[in-house]
């Protein structure tokens, strides 16, 4: 189980559910990332999927036609997406442990896709992806961002995390500006493309809707 400020990676028993939960909680992510993204793809081009969890952000390149790569942090759901028997290669990496055990250039695009919202900064993650990623690629991904007034970082569903919802077992997410998201972009040679921002889904315990922000981002160097 996640701490607070942890990546939030499932046990084995939520991986098993991942999929229903995110049908019943009408989560369309997936949908709108291949919808604003797949124009600039081809075929037989590499996509890495970071954060793959059981594949759903990446299961429709696959059926475009492009070699999936995955990375995430558990085992267990990395066990899930393995026996959909889509992708070229899966490894369990920490996102959060950098350098990414990829070579320099590796990959035509990048997805990541309901999973910085775990991070509170995102500068050395940035830069990192731009290493492993092959000119005029295409990264896109999503995060909740910072409205004004709004606070950066909110504790979600303690009672839900733990059957002792201690403040130490609270999963703490992050918003980012759209301020903060362009400098990094720029930091790293990364032309935007599109922004969407979409209802992602509904915390039960609060009864709110999430939005996310979705860029689309072309590596120009």
């Amino acid at each position: 189980m996640a701490h607070a400020n942890d990546t939030i990676i499932p046990d084995a028993e939520t991986a098993k559910g991942y999929d229903a939960q995110a049908r019943l909680s009408n989560w369309l992510g997936p949908e709108a990332i291949f919808g604003l993204t797949y124009e600039y793809m081809e075929p037989g081009q590499s996509l890495l999927d970071l954060g793959i969890g059981s594949g759903l952000s990446s299961m429709l390149f696959h059926k475009a036609g492009l070699r999936i790569y995955g990375l995430d942090g558990s085992s267990e759901i990395l066990n899930i997406c393995a026996s959909k028997n889509f992708t070229v290669e899966l490894k369990q990496h920490d996102l959060r442990q950098l350098p990414l055990p990829y070579s320099t250039g590796t990959f035509n695009h990048i997805i990541c896709i309901a999973v910085l919202n775990s991070f509170s900064e995102l500068g050395d993650l940035f830069t990192e992806i731009r290493r492993i990623m092959k000119a005029g690629g295409i990264f896109a991904f999503t995060v909740e961002e910072q409205k004004p007034g709004q606070p950066s970082s909110y504790p979600i569903n303690r009672v839900e995390v733990s059957e002792k919802p201690e403040v130490e077992s609270a999963v703490e997410l992050h918003r980012h500006s759209e301020g903060y998201i362009t400098e990094l972009l720029d930091q790293n040679h990364y032309a935007l493309l599109k922004t969407f921002e979409f209802v992602a889904f509904k915390y039960p315990v609060e009864n709110r809707d999430v939005l996310f922000k979705a860029y689309i981002t072309l590596k120009t160097s």
